[in-house]
């Protein structure tokens, strides 16, 4: 199955059952800012594993961010609704499509907290998954977009660990 046929596979649920559709709108647009304000909760309430995933998430989303502008450099993509000619059922910028920067931020959150081993991984893997899923079931996003929001978001962090290791090397060890 290809790129296309996969998205239309999920796209073309919508419209079948309200609670869905409402639940896949909330996942592709509201979602999100809920999960900033976990963070933000975490940063000041939670576990030192907590906190130290934060921080691993401000340094990595400006990683990913510029990681997406560098793919933007040398690849583009309309979002399907552009390209394919339909109305998205949400609202979304005609900008390049691939990767999600909605899913790259969800997954340099839900990574983050995994690679910390807190309690919270539990909850924002499958929060990950389901703003993927929701970002392709509302037409703004194909699901190749979604995975490379993810390898995007695994690369941020990993680089993020590594500028992390060599600056306690340089200015914090005796």
């Amino acid at each position: 199955m290809n790129n296309t046929d996969l998205f239309f596979s999920i796209f073309n649920l919508n419209g079948k059952f309200w609670l869905l559709d409402q639940t896949m709108i909330f996942g592709a647009t509201t979602l999100i800012y809920l999960i900033f304000l976990l963070c933000l909760i975490l940063a000041f309430k939670g576990s030192i594993k907590e906190k130290k995933a934060v921080l691993l998430i401000i340094l990595g989303l400006p990683l990913a961010f510029i990681l997406i502008k560098i793919i933007h450099l040398f690849f583009y993509e309309n979002r399907p609704f552009a390209a394919l000619h339909f109305l998205p059922i949400v609202a979304e910028k005609m900008d390049a499509s691939f990767p999600s920067r909605h899913a790259t931020i969800a997954a340099v959150i839900a990574f983050s907290f995994t690679f910390f081993k807190s309690k919270w991984a539990l909850l924002l893997l499958p929060v990950m998954l389901w703003i993927g899923t929701a970002r392709v079931f509302v037409g703004v996003h194909y699901p190749q977009d979604i995975l490379g929001g993810f390898a995007v978001a695994a690369i941020a962090l990993f680089l993020s660990v590594q500028i992390k290791k060599k600056l306690s090397q340089t200015y914090f060890s005796p």
